[in-house]
């Protein structure tokens, strides 16, 4: 039987994982069964935490933060801040003299690495020297230069990392200039944040949105929030799937899944192949409002071109039953007229009444090999079935419900190495989904109790409910 080739078909090896920006929907593909394991999660950790207490000098600059030098006048003033309304400005009044601003921060242990960023504009001329210290009380630990950094002229943000050695504590971090030998000079700093880890966020504060304090406005921590708002309200997630050149459709199980505080999960084996699509996860509260909606795209990999089974053919109820099997050589489709006529006395035309075409058919001959052949008997009466094929085959997806259905084997009976199955795929609409419950290829209640036998053993093997209900392949 010949092979249906297309050359022209690219080679997509997808990622294991991909996570839509604010980190609430993930998805994996499930190249085994050419499905997507969609898995929704509200309650992400926070993304930042700006360990310095009051960064900006929005209420005071006289809590959480102190001035450096003895030379050196402090002032806060509400001209040009970076962040908020108010920055610090410092007038340094000897040559030579050193003098800058030390910002309280939490505490950070031995080992962890802190990061520091602060904002400050700096003159053309009479700053000889600008540096960064991590401080333990009045002990400075270390120092680092930074005024390559600086844009003489312009705010310029400033940045450098240290990481606290054993037997000591960071807990205050500094900006600091040195006046040159040319005289006093005046600088100005804001926005100052210390984190912890191995990079450097943008700045946050909780005055910024998305973000928190986490005590007190203005003189504690303060943290990116990415967690949905109303997390503990969210009851239900609808998650949507648009396909090229389509408007958005409902993946089956989540129109709309479960998602108690944030956490649901769903399965999609309808996306089409080889081509870019898009999953929208919208939270529903409590209430029977909407929240905020999430969205990632990604591409479920078709039959390569050297691969001889190049048609899918999925049981939309009964996923597991799916299967890849070879296309024989097409027969070409027909679409029936929908047509009424009737003779117009009178005149040799006809009068015609018409209707939308019905979908293209044909009749469609595939090989099963005969150890495949009792699986591919149950898929093809589980009901409704999706026939897929690679997109260089200008085919559109197809769902379709086999009538008759005949069966030839390929080699004498007892020694044959399979069978040719024909049959008609006469398309239907695509089935409701609405409350449409989750189906994953080999996985069900019923499949955890097989494989466990206490609701312990199913703790202890999974870290998380998503990690449950999808089997693992969403952690």
């Amino acid at each position: 039987m010949p092979m249906i080739v297309d050359p022209s078909a690219p080679q997509i090896t997808p990622p294991a994982t991909i996570t839509s920006p604010d980190g609430w929907l993930t998805a994996v593909i499930d190249e085994r069964w050419a499905g997507v394991v969609l898995a929704y999660d509200a309650a992400t950790a926070a993304t930042a935490r700006n360990l310095v207490l009051n960064p900006s000098f929005e209420l005071t600059f006289t809590t959480g933060t102190a001035g450096f030098g003895s030379n050196n006048t402090r002032s806060r003033v509400n001209t040009g801040a970076v962040i908020g309304s108010y920055g610090v400005q410092h007038a340094i009044s000897a040559a030579g003299a050193a003098g800058g601003t030390s910002w309280t921060i939490a505490p950070a242990a031995a080992g962890q690495t802190v990061q520091v960023g602060v904002y400050v504009k700096i003159p053309a001329t009479g700053v000889a020297a600008l540096e960064l210290w991590w401080r333990a009380g009045t002990t400075t630990l270390h120092t680092v230069p930074v005024l390559a950094q600086a844009t003489p002229g312009s705010w310029a943000r400033v940045s450098g990392s240290y990481t606290v050695p054993a037997g000591q504590v960071c807990d205050r971090v500094a900006a600091v200039a040195t006046a040159s030998a040319a005289g006093p000079v005046t600088w100005w700093a804001d926005a100052a944040m210390a984190e912890i880890g191995p990079e450097l966020h943008d700045y946050i504060d909780g005055t910024l949105p998305g973000c928190a304090w986490e005590g007190a406005p203005h003189a504690s921590t303060s943290v990116r929030l990415s967690s949905a708002p109303r997390l503990t309200e969210i009851r239900r997630v609808r998650i949507t799937r648009r396909d090229p050149g389509a408007e958005p459709v409902p993946v089956r199980s989540a129109d709309p899944a479960w998602a108690v505080e944030g956490v649901g999960q769903a399965y999609d084996h309808e996306a089409p192949l080889g081509v870019p699509v898009v999953y929208t996860a919208t939270p529903q509260y409590a209430d029977g409002s909407w929240g905020p909606s999430t969205s990632l795209g990604l591409v479920v990999p078709a039959p390569a071109t050297a691969e001889t089974k190049d048609l899918w053919i999925k049981s939309v109820d009964e996923p597991g039953l799916s299967m890849r099997v070879m296309l024989g050589a097409p027969q070409g489709t027909s679409s029936a007229g929908r047509q009424d006529t009737a003779p117009r006395t009178g005149t040799p035309y006809t009068a015609i009444a018409y209707d939308t075409a019905s979908a293209p058919s044909e009749t469609v001959s595939v090989d099963v090999l005969a150890d495949q052949i009792e699986q591919f008997r149950r898929l093809i009466r589980s009901g409704v079935l999706l026939a897929q094929v690679r997109p260089g085959y200008r085919t559109p997806d197809r769902y379709f419900v086999p009538a008759d259905v005949g069966e030839t084997p390929t080699g004498k009976l007892g020694s044959t190495g399979g069978y040719t199955v024909t049959f008609d795929i006469v398309p239907t609409e695509r089935p409701d989904t609405a409350g449409q419950p989750m189906r994953a290829p080999g996985w069900s209640y019923d499949a955890l109790s097989t494989a466990f036998g206490t609701y312990d053993a199913v703790i202890a093997s999974y870290s998380s409910y998503a990690a449950m209900a999808t089997n693992g392949a969403v952690t």
